[in-house]
């Protein structure tokens, strides 16, 4: 006999099936973190794919065997998030895989990590949602040449927002891409601790240098990141560069420079508040996105199969 949290669950997922197909949706998109186990994913969602379906979890390797023509299975940052935090992340992560473009109508399904009970059904298109998207152009951000490079500097980025460093909490600034033209606006405030080590060494997508660039954030200055993933720099300072639009008030120097560098180059800035642990992602010098700290990340729930 099914439970109730099934019973809810298959209800909640059958009309959400049918909201898609009804309203001519690009895809549903599934925050997989709410299930305890890829099982009860593959028995909910896996036996309809009439509506292509866009599988976002923090551990993708349970689902990679079901990726295909109608199902993308794409790794989201490895980190708690609201059920709006994760939907937010999940489009974002969609449209810079390419697989989502501005205006399309997605469904996106989510509820509280672990919890095994889907209860939110969130109706959109792409782009044209105020409360996700700080601008509509968000199809600036698939201009990416690696959209994993982009995703693991995010993933990092979130990380310092959420947890800080050793307990305190930090600011960071990483600029990705166009690392030429970008060098044109900034210079050393110390040696750089990276110059003279081999370039896999100082890779964004070697999981090795993840805890070296969180122990340089501790220090000011920004990280310049190639197309690559190669960290050119890192600690340097960038000229303030007045943005062509005007920034909410309240963002302070760090935010400015973030803005004036992307109006500046074609690259990508993400940028960290060290007073709220905002993660704000920036191109062509205006604010794209926002991704909030939980007021408490522990009630987000682990990563499905892992302990908290």
């Amino acid at each position: 006999m099914k439970s109730e949290p099934e019973k809810v669950n298959e209800t909640v997922l059958r009309h959400a099936w049918q909201m898609a197909r009804d309203c001519d949706a690009r895809a549903i998109v599934v925050c997989a973190d709410v299930f305890r186990s890829p099982a009860e994913l593959r028995v909910h969602f896996l036996k309809d794919l009439s509506v292509r379906t866009i599988v976002v979890a923090r551990d993708v390797r349970p689902f990679e065997d079901v990726a295909g023509d109608c199902v993308e299975v794409i790794q989201a940052p490895d980190v708690g998030l609201t059920r709006m935090e994760q939907i937010k992340m999940a489009i974002l992560l969609g449209i810079s895989r390419r697989v989502l473009s501005h205006g399309e109508r997605v469904v996106c399904l989510s509820g509280v990590a672990g919890s095994n009970h889907v209860d939110t059904v969130f109706l959109t298109k792409v782009g044209e949602e105020p409360e996700m998207f700080a601008t509509a152009d968000v199809e600036e951000l698939r201009e990416h040449s690696n959209p994993e490079v982009f995703e693991k500097v995010l993933d990092i980025a979130i990380d310092l927002g959420q947890e800080g460093r050793e307990g305190k909490p930090v600011g960071a600034l990483f600029v990705v891409g166009d690392v030429e033209h970008v060098k044109e606006f900034c210079e050393p405030l110390i040696l750089n601790p990276l110059q003279g080590h081999p370039e896999e060494q100082r890779n964004i997508l070697n999981a090795a240098v993840r805890e070296t660039i969180k122990e340089l954030s501790a220090l000011d200055g920004a990280f310049l990141v190639r197309d690559d993933g190669v960290v050119e720099s890192a600690v340097v300072f960038l000229r303030c560069i007045t943005p062509g639009s005007a920034l909410p008030p309240g963002l302070g120097a760090l935010h400015r420079t973030a803005a004036g560098i992307t109006a500046a180059t074609k690259a990508t800035a993400i940028a960290v508040s060290e007073s709220t642990g905002t993660v704000r992602v920036f191109r062509d010098g205006k604010i794209v996105i926002e991704i909030e700290k939980p007021r408490h990340v522990g009630s987000v729930g682990p990563v499905p199969g892992t302990s908290s």
